[in-house]
This record gives C-alpha cells, sequence and structure tokens, in this order.
C-alpha cells in the first residue's frame, strides 16, 4: 500500500506529463499488481490477526484452567471468585488483543521507514517533516495513555469485585433467604454496580480523548504535508507527480499513525489483563 501513490506520481510523469503511453500503461499495471497483492496480503492479515487474537486469549484460558484443577479448594482461599471469573471472561481476551494488532503494528512501522525514505528522496525537507513528525504525534499520545490506564485498572478492579459479590451470593443463596438477607445483599449489589458504571463513565472520557486523537492528530498531519507539498509545486521544487503522491503518502500515513495509537490502547488494557492473569496464576 506505501508504494501506490509513488506508483501513481510516475504514471503521471512519465506517461500523462511526459506524454508517453507505453509508460502510462506500465505503471497502470504496475498499480493494479500492487493493488492485488494488497487485497490478498490484507485478506491473510485479518486471519492471521484473529489467529493470534484467540490463541492467546484461549491459552490464557488454559493456563488458569489447568491452575485452577490443580490448586483445587487452595485456589479461592487466596483469590476472589470474582478475580478468577474475570480472568478469564474479560482479561484474557484483553492480552489476547495486544497479539491482533501486534502485527499490524510492526507493519506500520515499516511502511512509514519506506515512505520517510521515498519522501526523502523526493523532498529533503518533507521527508524530515515524517521522519520526526510523526513520532512526535505518537509521544503526544502518552498524555493520554497514563489517565487510561489508571482508570481501566480501577474498573477492572470493582468489576472483579462486582462478579465476586454477585459468585458468593449464589453460592450462599439458601442460607442468605434463611436468615432474610436480600434485601441487604441488594443494597450492596446496587451500590458495588453504580461503582462498575461511575468507573465505566471516568474511562469512558479518557478513551474518547485517544478515539478523537485518532482522527485529530493524523488529519493535521495531512493537511501540514499536502499544503507544504502544494507550496514546493508552486515553486517548481517537486513535480506534479510528486504532489499527488505526497498527497498519497499523507493519507496513507494516517493508517500507521491509528494503527500506533490502537497499539497503545490495546497495550494498556492487555498489562491490566496480564497482570490480574498473573495474580490468579501466582
Amino acid at each position: 500500500q506505501a508504494l501506490l501513490p509513488a506508483t501513481i506520481a510516475r504514471a503521471i510523469d512519465e506517461g500523462i506529463v511526459g506524454a508517453d503511453p507505453g509508460a502510462l500503461w506500465r505503471w497502470a499495471g504496475v498499480f493494479v499488481l500492487l493493488s492485488v497483492i494488497t487485497v490478498g496480503a490484507g485478506a491473510l492479515r485479518h486471519r492471521m490477526a484473529v489467529t493470534n487474537w484467540l490463541r492467546a486469549a484461549l491459552r490464557s484460558v488454559q493456563l488458569i484452567g489447568w491452575h485452577g484443577a490443580h490448586a483445587g479448594e487452595a485456589l479461592p482461599r487466596d483469590t476472589p471468585t470474582g478475580d478468577v471469573v474475570a480472568a478469564v471472561a474479560s482479561d484474557s481476551m484483553r492480552l489476547g488483543g495486544l497479539y491482533d494488532v501486534s502485527a499490524r503494528f510492526a507493519g506500520a512501522i515499516v511502511s512509514y521507514v519506506v515512505v520517510a525514505v521515498l519522501l526523502l528522496q523526493a523532498s529533503r525537507p518533507l521527508g524530515l517533516l515524517v521522519l520526526l513528525g510523526v513520532p512526535v504525534l505518537v509521544g503526544l499520545l502518552s498524555f493520554v495513555v497514563r489517565p487510561l490506564q489508571h482508570r481501566q485498572a480501577q474498573q477492572r478492579e470493582e468489576s472483579g469485585r462486582l462478579i465476586g459479590l454477585g459468585a458468593d451470593t449464589v453460592a450462599g443463596l439458601r442460607v442468605l433467604r434463611g436468615i432474610g438477607g436480600e434485601a441487604t445483599f441488594l443494597q450492596r449489589y446496587a451500590a458495588q454496580s453504580a461503582a462498575v458504571r461511575d468507573s465505566g463513565f471516568r474511562v469512558a472520557g479518557v478513551q474518547a480523548a485517544l478515539d478523537a486523537a485518532q482522527v485529530l492528530l493524523p488529519g493535521v498531519f495531512v493537511v501540514l504535508v499536502t499544503w507544504l507539498g502544494a507550496r514546493f509545486a508552486a515553486d517548481g521544487r517537486i513535480t506534479v507527480g510528486q504532489l499527488v503522491a505526497f498527497y498519497g503518502y499523507s493519507a496513507f500515513l494516517v493508517m500507521p499513525l491509528r494503527t500506533a495509537t490502537e497499539f497503545v490502547d490495546r497495550a494498556t488494557r492487555a498489562y491490566i489483563g496480564a497482570r490480574q492473569i498473573i495474580a490468579v496464576l501466582r
């Protein structure tokens, strides 16, 4: 995908501006070939990403299951039942999510380097803008990630308490009814449910800021690169085809930037999930 704008630029400069029909057909054929490869690789990538995600999640569930079978009744003495259930139901999926995005993140890094090299060959200022600007934009996400990680950990803790409260109630339901404690349980459950809801609201605010950054930061970057490229084309420092390519590169770089922010989000969730899984296994 990173090579598609370069192909379009060559087709414009050599085929249209250069009035060479043979070059135009040749680069159009290269474009079609790259498009076919992109479609096939995209389908294969999605299949492998889901495979990585499910295998990692189910492997975590297996580890917890084997540990529970080995520890037996000793496990709930040290670890609340709610934490064990939450580790299987949600933490394992959070951990697997990191293996879903890790390969795409590696591809995003490679494509970013490829685009930066192509831009450096055409225009050193624009190439340096890409090389230096993208890491700065990704680094700005750290101001959002830290509070998000803290609030997600709080939400996970409150959810574990709620699940544990429900599990303990089911286990002692007959005793609870025998002593008439249903009202007390309902009050405790309603209070804990409200705590989970409020923690979810706090997470949602920071999560919305991260999602907005996925649109805002790449958008600002596209506008800046396109504006500079247009000025260079007007001054004759780059060709018309290179201007089209620069816009294509800047639009393409939205994907690596979004993948980087998604990776940060998934890594934060996976860190919290892995910490809880390790606590159960420990």
